[in-house]
């Protein structure tokens, strides 16, 4: 799968770029080559090409607009006293996006990786995942969770049902553009997921997947530029979790 879609780039229009080669053991692993500070700063030179960063923002917008239906048709509901149809929305509805990394080959991977390092922390069912991001502290809802996974290789069709009331969950194909996805080769699909999952309220990952990692690092980067000093607590700008460690009482643990 993966040597596939490595073929898929070494042709036109992919191939007319210039390639970096970075030397290594783990040349993509921060801590083979550089303190954790100076590999984020790479993020600040990263620019999506034109085309992904329109993919991206129309799945964000769409995101966006069922998130705010959702908020007015709570406003309308007559147990609220008022109707606040008309009354127009100043911010975006924010959103929660969570990297699902419950592949087959994800599974097989974790699961060798945790009798390897004799650790239990690796792999999440679904089921888990699904109860410990209704467990996050002060998530506000209703709110829309974009889920993202590779559809290729998921063999559960059920993602989208079990999910905490108040938390309404969408992937690509219910949000519709599974066709819009699908005119991309599988690492450019990938892209825009990993811009969408940047652009969260609310990101949830493995902390053990080098694409949460790399989500989360880009956030932190971000705040840090902002002047925000620590990332952890419940009131903090666009925090990040890891739904493989808990914390205390059952809580997601900050990424």
């Amino acid at each position: 799968e993966r040597l596939y879609q490595l073929k898929q780039h070494n042709e036109d229009p992919y191939n007319e770029f210039e390639v970096i080669r970075i030397i290594g053991k783990n040349p993509f692993l921060w801590h083979d080559h550089w303190p954790v500070k100076d590999y984020a700063k790479v993020f600040e030179c990263l620019v999506l090409v034109d085309e992904i960063m329109n993919e991206a923002d129309k799945v964000v917008s769409r995101i966006r607009e069922i998130g705010a239906a959702q908020v007015r048709s709570q406003n309308e509901s007559p147990q609220n006293g008022i109707n606040r149809a008309e009354k127009p929305l100043l911010q975006p509805v924010p959103y929660v996006a969570v990297h699902m990394r419950i592949e087959i080959d994800w599974m097989i991977h974790c699961k060798k990786l945790e009798q390897r390092s004799n650790i239990s922390q690796i792999c999440s069912s679904k089921e888990e995942i699904m109860e410990r991001v209704g467990n996050i502290a002060g998530l506000k809802t209703p709110v829309v969770g974009y889920l993202t996974v590779a559809d290729s290789l998921l063999h559960d069709p059920s993602i989208l049902s079990g999910w905490k009331e108040g938390l309404i969950p969408y992937e690509k194909k219910k949000l519709g553009f599974e066709g819009t996805y699908k005119k991309f080769p599988y690492l450019i699909q990938s892209a825009i997921d990993y811009e969408v999952c940047s652009r969260a309220d609310v990101f949830v990952g493995n902390s053990f997947s080098t694409f949460s990692n790399l989500i989360v690092l880009d956030r932190t980067q971000k705040l840090i530029r902002m002047g925000v000093t620590s990332s952890c607590g419940v009131d903090v700008k666009w925090p990040s979790y890891a739904y493989n460690i808990l914390g205390k009482q059952k809580a997601l643990k900050d990424g």
